[in-house]
């Protein structure tokens, strides 16, 4: 009899999106990043090749995580962020594995 599949995706985080929020004080349109829905995530530890990658781009990658295959957060990653535990992450790079149905995510830290 086959193992079960399991789900190793045990974290919870929001999934952020650039967009159009009211101010309270002001009842006035201000762009910010609103949650989008929460997303299951596994962490994954960043390697040394990955530090050094990241040094010839502006942003260091602190964190990466594997999550579920999402195209609408592939094809505008810019678009989106990621928040974890209080903390904003903007999305560096995304590695697809199509076969086995994940995404992972190479994170820094947002402004």
């Amino acid at each position: 009899m086959p193992k079960r599949a399991t789900n190793n995706r045990k974290w919870n985080g929001e999934l952020l999106k650039l967009g159009e929020t009211i101010d309270p004080e002001t009842d006035r349109p201000v762009m910010g990043y609103p949650k989008v829905r929460d997303i299951k995530y596994k962490n994954l530890g960043v390697t040394s090749t990955d530090k050094i990658f990241a040094e010839r781009d502006t942003n260091e990658v602190i964190k990466k995580i594997e999550v579920r295959i999402d195209r609408e957060i592939e094809d505008n990653q810019k678009d989106y962020r990621i928040g974890i535990r209080g903390r904003k992450y903007d999305i560096e790079r995304i590695y697809t594995r199509e076969a086995d149905g994940v995404m992972e995510m190479s994170l820094s830290y947002a402004d």
